[in-house]
């Protein structure tokens, strides 16, 4: 079969240009590293790939993946931005059905029980739908009485370079720890900075997420340990590997009973493995596979953790050759083609 005769196009909300360039940059994981993923490797392997949102009025996609929707930023900086997006997705979708063209929905959220304007979009488009892509197990579980049809299972890969465990890295005594993530997380963040991080707290704690939330940092310091310096600064590639390298654990807090985050990818966790970090992370359904390569807030081991991060140099070590062997780009790439061609 030759792939270039057949399109793919992706459906992605907040971008502010139609370059792959800016997808394979931004700072949205779920954005950078599904989408992208995906479209750099349905480009390897020689598929006709539209630019994103596929805005051209001759583009005519035979499959077509939408990213999380967004309704409206109330920034007028992106795309089909100030509350039009959804009338332009929906006349895409309408398009697709009548031209019997196939949607799967790259579905990291339980949209289809949400209450709200998400929710009611979800719900409008689910009988065009051919497919779901998800992000782990615990979210098939969490869809099984709203969807029937095809699904997959796709985490998100690991992009970083591999970093040594034991590393040249500054002295215990001024242990450092890292958490880095989307903004939409720090609320579980400034929680453990408030109880968990007192049990065992480090001198340093380095933060590196999107959109600069300096007040809800500064507020959060208050009830952090005392004489803790906290330094946040924006994400990056480049920022987490200089930060990795300095830190000496990463720490990943959330919440299992959240079900905005009971069935999210293993992603951050084997992120923080692959830069020779030991982890105290909640124990999230898609994180217990790896339970015993990382320390679970709140138990004793995440204490003998925090006082003494080296006694999971080796656990990390092998980790790692895991890692290497499941999730990098180029593993997570063939994945993502293997769904597109089950649809051709």
């Amino acid at each position: 079969m030759r792939y270039a005769d057949h399109s793919i196009a992706w459906l992605i909300s907040n971008l502010r240009t139609n370059d792959f360039a800016e997808l394979f940059n931004t700072e949205l994981a779920s954005t950078r590293m599904r989408a992208g993923v995906c479209i750099s490797g349905c480009l390897k392997d020689g598929f006709t790939v539209l630019p994103p949102n596929y805005r051209d009025l001759s583009h005519d996609p035979d499959v077509v993946f939408m990213a999380k929707f967004v309704p409206d930023s109330n920034t007028g900086q992106f795309l089909d931005d100030s509350g039009v997006r959804r009338d332009l997705w929906l006349r895409k979708i309408d398009n697709l059905e009548k031209r019997n063209k196939k949607l799967i929905l790259d579905y990291t959220d339980n949209h289809f029980t949400k209450e709200g304007i998400v929710g009611d979009f979800y719900r409008e488009i689910k009988d065009f739908v051919s497919g779901l892509v998800l992000p782990s197990q615990k979210m098939r579980t969490n869809i099984i009485n709203d969807w029937d049809k095809f699904t997959a299972i796709i985490p998100e890969p690991v992009e970083v370079d591999f970093i040594e465990p034991e590393r040249a890295k500054p002295d215990f005594r001024e242990m450092t720890a890292l958490w880095f993530g989307h903004v939409s997380n720090l609320t579980y963040l400034l929680e453990y900075m408030a109880n968990q991080m007192h049990v065992a707290p480090p001198k340093h704690l380095i933060i590196l997420t999107n959109n600069m939330p300096k007040e809800a940092i500064r507020e959060g310091a208050k009830r952090a340990p005392k004489n803790m310096k906290v330094t946040l600064a924006p994400w990056s590639r480049d920022n987490m590997r200089r930060a990795a390298k300095v830190s000496h654990y990463c720490i990943i807090p959330s919440s299992k009973e959240d079900p905005r985050k009971s069935g999210v990818s293993p992603g951050r966790l084997l992120t923080s493995f692959a830069l020779g970090l030991p982890v105290i992370a909640e124990g999230l359904d898609s994180y217990l596979p790896f339970s015993k390569f990382f320390a679970i807030v709140g138990t004793e081991s995440a204490e003998i953790l925090a006082k003494n991060p080296a006694t999971y140099y080796e656990k990390i070590r092998e980790v790692q050759e895991l890692v290497r062997e499941k999730y990098t780009v180029d593993a997570i790439e063939k994945e993502w083609v293997r769904v597109v061609k089950s649809f051709f």
